[in-house]
């Protein structure tokens, strides 16, 4: 019995299992939010067993293949590993907690706000007190359940939950009970605009200046403006004021006496001295309730519980509102002579120690509101130890004292308080444990004699053998070298240094290649390199406004401004009306934006790509985006554009500035018009004196913005593409020949496809390293670099397994290829960026280099099983010999390769979770790009165990198990940045339609896999 309940099949139906729960959560969180999440799945008490269970078929297989022996020593470490990480996870999860302590500046606290919802019960009933609380995880997917038995002085209060509303708001509703009408008004002061407010019978709205009351009678100075309703439904209203009604339907005006009695109606505008206010709606026979919000993003509204109290033959029901990180709402009653206490919301908890907020600190990048790091410098005040010292905590710094570690986690708006995350977690110490054997044991796999690994390589018959000469030669084609004096003033031009909105400073030359790129679609126009275009387009913006430059993708845009529909480029001007300035396609753009992105046809989404293009364009024209000029002596950094630094600057610095810009713009109007751009290069050289003089702290090396330019005009990411995908599709295409005809030599056009390849990798790690150089940080902190990076590492692998295949090289080639096509969509953006203050970290470099190189090995193993079913498709009776040799040699690669990638994807979660650990105290949130790495390594734990049942321990199983899983990484990848919400999402709400290849795709890949059965179906019965 017990060999049936803790086999192998058991343990790979459990990951199974497990995988696909902890994935469905995400979606739930997603539509549904964490709450939900965590009751339904998370903090279930069969989640719970589901761990358990694993965990003790774990230790059962542990000891069923003797993984205690010697030999097997490095999966012992590696399995026994799971079990501590496992361990921590329960002592954290039971014992551990967390929160956050808000401190202003000169405060001092000594206690947190747990992170969760808590329903706390005090009871008093004369001298005797009673205290009840209990965590909880509510879901509007179920029924939820609370019943609780409390006693206090031979009495028992029962606690009942009735109802669970989430993000709950004041909604109006029809109420066959109610006689009253409820309005809906939009007011405005001449201190406020408008905004829309509801008005019950009975009540009344202060707005500053005036009072507005539906019928219920105040004593106040202000002016009040009295609505009534009559037993029949009419409305009519009494005001202070001497006020004129406009009718919106036609416009007409009416002049109202103060004091009158008049109809209070819709759609008429009513205005006075002190503001001006309409009567959007009435609701007859309505009342307001607290209902859940139908609006998707609820952040920040509370949860609202109806509770049933009772005491033998009495009782009430109380509703009670609670929002995380609040105290939460307090109600209390008497049942029977028994006061009853309810609140819920979070906890208050007592720190055995004070942390005193002397100052917050907020640094941003230079000249943008973008934060670069921030800092709490605090006092430890202890005095059981007699300890009064002083910290820096911020982003990656922590302060640990007595078992609680602060966190710098947020701040106040006005930047005078700070806001620390606080973990007190004795679990920290087993999973760290665990963690070391875990990459210790799995890192100790690569190299065993017994391990699966080795037996692999062992296994893999070597069809290239000895050493291969290196001798082709890869020519870039950089922009050509000017001799005339404009492009050579243009060339310095490009060099000049500029403040990007994110604070980031950059060559010119940056700038203008993404500009004209994205107003043109080239890099090139009118003859005009990018620097060149940028330059006349401020200096002549009346001439280049009537050129055909903006880059249109629709006919209907063209339609739209009565142009021919093929037209493919259109002027600025044309855009406006000839009379005025009105945006022709403003009413389009509006709504097209208004849309939810899945909503939006190929219509609308270039009509939105126009509107940019225009409005970069008319960025350019006014040279809002030319931040040339430091100002002077600011703390921040700041630079500015001429317009504002001739309007904002103090005077002197203001004419200086008007000076130089008009000196400069005035010198190449000349220089175009004779060219002579000798003094145009000397007006240049004062703008690079005044940066000299006063952002010298902020500007790069003339190292870094000579190679920023030079990796500019290269392109090598996107030059390597052609590069890896022809060789690598000649190289394919050569081993097949191979394989169907043994007698045709591989081996010279294996070492010539070689040796390009390696050229084209030391160009692309070459490249990495400038793109590191250039922007300071590791290049891969963003979906451009990882991308870029993936393909590199998975070129990488294809080098480690070449020797035992060249279909393996031809393979990563391709995929290398294509990564970096992807990486080059217009969807991704491949400028360089600043950092996010948690990002400047060394475990940027460290969990993001591991866990994406993963993603190549894996990658691997997808492309090689789709090789594989190539194969199959292409056996005869008279190659099938052959081919089956092929077939089992690149099954071979495939597991050693995905070995690794698992390898590479686990050890890098979980130094994720090290990373979050140091950076916000929580080495694991289920936050959706987490849990979707977890499946992806329990996916792949289930493709590399499928061996060891019998039914599934086919090559053909196998190859299409380690194909299909690699959708795991897709959507780990792609998934959950554009569809799922989380810490590590680009969705922020609306998901993104799903792109149109994924459904051919996936035909694609399944059409060939029962093409493959079926062919080798066929031949086996022959």
């Amino acid at each position: 019995m017990l060999n049936k309940i803790f086999s192998m099949q058991m343990a790979v139906l459990l990951l199974f299992a497990f995988a696909f729960a902890i994935g469905g959560a995400t979606f739930i969180e997603n539509d549904y939010g964490t709450q939900s999440a965590r009751a339904l799945v998370y903090n279930a008490k069969w989640f719970e067993v589901l761990l358990i269970f694993i965990t003790l078929n774990l230790i059962y297989n542990i000891f069923k293949f003797k993984m205690y022996k010697k030999e097997k020593m490095a999966q012992f470490i590696f399995h026994i590993s799971f079990i501590l990480i496992i361990i921590g996870a329960g002592v954290t999860r039971y014992v551990g907690f967390e929160g956050i302590m808000h401190i202003r500046e000169g405060a001092s606290s000594n206690t947190m706000m747990s992170d969760i919802m808590l329903l706390q019960v005090d009871l008093k009933k004369d001298d005797s007190k009673s205290h009840f609380e209990k965590v909880l995880y509510l879901s509007s997917m179920n029924q939820n359940s609370l019943k609780e038995n409390i006693s206090i002085a031979d009495n028992n209060i029962n606690i009942e939950l009735l109802e669970y509303l989430p993000n709950v708001t004041k909604q109006i509703i029809k109420d066959k009970n109610s006689k009253d009408s409820i309005l809906e008004l939009m007011v405005s002061t001449t201190n406020q605009p408008g905004n829309p407010i509801v008005l019950e019978k009975g009540k009344s709205i202060d707005k500053g200046s005036f009072i507005i009351s539906f019928e219920e009678k105040i004593i106040t100075s202000k002016p009040v403006i009295y609505i009534s309703e009559s037993s029949s439904g009419k409305i009519t209203m009494n005001s202070p004021y001497d006020f004129q009604t406009v009718l919106m339907k036609d416009q007409s005006k009416e002049n109202i006496g103060k004091g009158e009695n008049i109809d209070f109606n819709q759609k008429t505008l009513y205005q006075f001295d002190d503001g001006m206010f309409v009567l959007k709606k009435i609701y007859p026979n309505a009342s307001m309730k607290m209902l859940s919000s139908s609006i998707k993003s609820t952040s920040g509204l509370p949860d609202m519980l109806r509770i049933k109290v009772s005491n033998q033959d009495d009782s009430k029901i109380v509703e009670i509102q609670g929002t995380k990180a609040t105290i939460g709402d307090t109600k209390e009653l008497i049942i029977n002579g028994i006061k009853v206490s309810l609140t819920y919301g979070s906890k208050i908890i007592p720190i055995p120690f004070d942390i005193k907020l002397v100052d917050f600190e907020l640094q941003r990048y230079p000249g943008s509101n973008t934060p670069s790091s921030y800092a709490s410098d605090v006092i430890l005040i202890d005095k059981e130890q007699n300890i009064n010292k002083p910290y820096r905590i911020f982003m990656n710094h922590i302060l640990e004292h007595r078992g609680y570690r602060f966190f710098q986690s947020s701040y106040d708006m006005d930047e005078k308080g700070t806001i620390l995350s606080v973990n007190h977690d004795p679990g920290t110490l087993p999973t760290y444990i665990g963690y070391f054997l875990l990459a210790l044991g799995m890192f100790w796999t690569l190299f065993s004699t017994k391990s699966r690994f080795q037996q692999l390589l062992r296994g893999t018959r070597k069809l290239q053998q000895g050493a291969l000469s290196i001798f082709a030669i890869l020519i870039f084609s950089l922009t050509p070298s000017y001799s005339s004096d404009e492009l050579n003033h243009i060339d310095n031009f490009s060099k000049l240094v500029i403040q990007d909105n994110q604070g980031r400073m950059k060559p010119l030359d940056t700038l203008t290649s993404q500009v004209i790129a994205k107003i043109t679609r080239k890099s090139s126009f009118l003859g005009m390199n990018a620097n060149q275009l940028f330059l006349r387009m401020m200096i002549q913006p009346e001439k280049y406004q009537d050129k055909a430059m903006i880059k249109i993708g629709h006919p209907k845009i063209a339609k739209a401004l009565n142009m021919p529909i093929d037209t493919k480029y259109l002027k600025f001007s044309d855009f406006f009306e000839k009379e005025g300035n009105g945006y022709i396609l403003y009413n389009e753009v509006s709504n097209a934006t208004r849309k939810k992105p899945a909503q939006r046809d190929q219509y609308d989404k270039e009509l939105i790509k126009v509107d940019e293009r225009v409005n970069i364009s008319y960025m350019v024209y006014t040279g809002s985006l030319f931040k040339i000029f430091p100002k002077p002596h600011d703390t921040n950094n700041l630079w500015l554009s001429p317009i504002d630094a001739i309007q904002n600057l103090p005077e002197k610095d203001s004419k200086m500035a008007q000076m130089i810009i008009f000196n400069y713009f005035d010198a190449v109007g000349k220089a175009i018009d004779s060219d002579n751009w000798t003094q145009a290069e000397k007006a240049l050289d004062i703008i690079k004196q005044y940066q000299n003089k006063f952002g010298s702290e902020v500007l790069p090396t003339d190292s870094q913005i000579n190679l920023e330019v030079i990796y500019n005009h290269l392109g090598i990411f996107g030059k390597l593409i052609p590069l890896y995908l022809i060789v690598g599709l000649i190289l394919l295409i050569l081993s097949f020949i191979h394989i169907l005809k043994r007698s045709f030599n591989l081996k010279l056009y294996t070492q010539i496809v070689l040796s390009i390849i390696i050229l084209g990798f030391a160009v692309h790690t070459i490249g990495l390293g400038v793109r590191w150089y250039i922007s300071g940080h590791a290049p891969w902190s963003n979906a451009y670099e990882s991308i870029v990076y993936i393909a590199w590492a998975t070129l990488l692998a294809g080098f480690l397994f070449m020797k035992n295949s060249p279909i393996t090289l031809a393979s990563t080639a391709i995929l290398s290829g294509v990564l970096l096509f992807v990486a080059h969509l217009n969807w991704l953006d491949p400028q360089i960026t600043t950092l996010m203050p948690v990002l400047k970290s060394y475990w940027l470099m460290i969990h993001v280099a591991v866990i994406t190189a993963s993603y190549g090995f894996l990658g691997l193993g997808a492309l090689l099983a789709f090789v594989t079913f190539t194969l199959y498709i292409l056996k005869t009776e008279s190659n099938q010999e052959n081919i089956n040799k092929s077939i089992k040699e690149l099954s071979k690669i495939n597991e050693m390769s995905l070995i690794i990638g698992l390898i590479l994807l686990t050890i890098g979660n979980f130094l994720g979770g090290v990373w979050a650990n140091e950076s916000w105290g929580r080495y694991w949130g289920w936050d959706s790009k987490e849990t979707w790495a977890a499946v992806t390594i329990l996916i792949y734990s289930v493709v590399i165990h499928l061996r060891f049942i019998p039914k599934l321990n086919s090559i053909f199983i196998y190859n299409i198990a380690s194909l299909v899983a690699y959708s795991s990484v897709l959507m780990t990848y792609f998934g959950v940045n554009f569809y799922l919400s989380g810490l590590h999402s680009y969705a922020a709400g609306d998901p993104l339609p799903i792109p149109s290849w994924v459904l051919p795709s996936v035909f694609v890949i399944f059409a060939i896999i029962i093409l493959a059965y079926l062919r080798d179906k066929a031949i086996k019965k022959n």
